[in-house]
């Protein structure tokens, strides 16, 4: 436990030798704001109201998403299938060229 103490003390001293470089960067930069002179803050500006806009409009349609899932879901059958086709026509011809299986001569 020992060791773990020391440890944290000497974080704790490198982290106030930073805050006292902090401290003394700042002071060189500039005179410190005294408390008869606070610095002026900009006034604040009230943000502009958003129109207000019906939940409704933001609700989805379901028919509509309905359509587009099941359009998706096709869409990724049929690309699935054409991969796979692609990958049996490799195999096809980078395994069985030189014996082919269709357009056989006859003897």
């Amino acid at each position: 436990m020992s060791d773990r103490l020391a440890e944290l003390r000497r974080q704790r001293a490198l982290v106030q030798q930073h805050l006292d470089w902090l401290d003394r960067e700042i002071a060189a930069t500039g005179p410190a704001p005294s408390p008869d002179n606070p610095p002026q803050l900009a006034p604040a500006v009230a943000p502009t109201p958003l129109p207000a806009v019906a939940p409704e409009a933001y609700a989805p349609d379901p028919t509509a998403t309905q359509q587009e899932v099941k359009r998706g879901c096709l869409l990724w059958l049929v690309a699935g299938l054409l991969v796979l086709g692609a990958i049996f026509a490799a195999i096809y011809f980078y395994a069985y060229g030189d014996r082919p299986l269709l357009f056989m001569e006859r003897e």
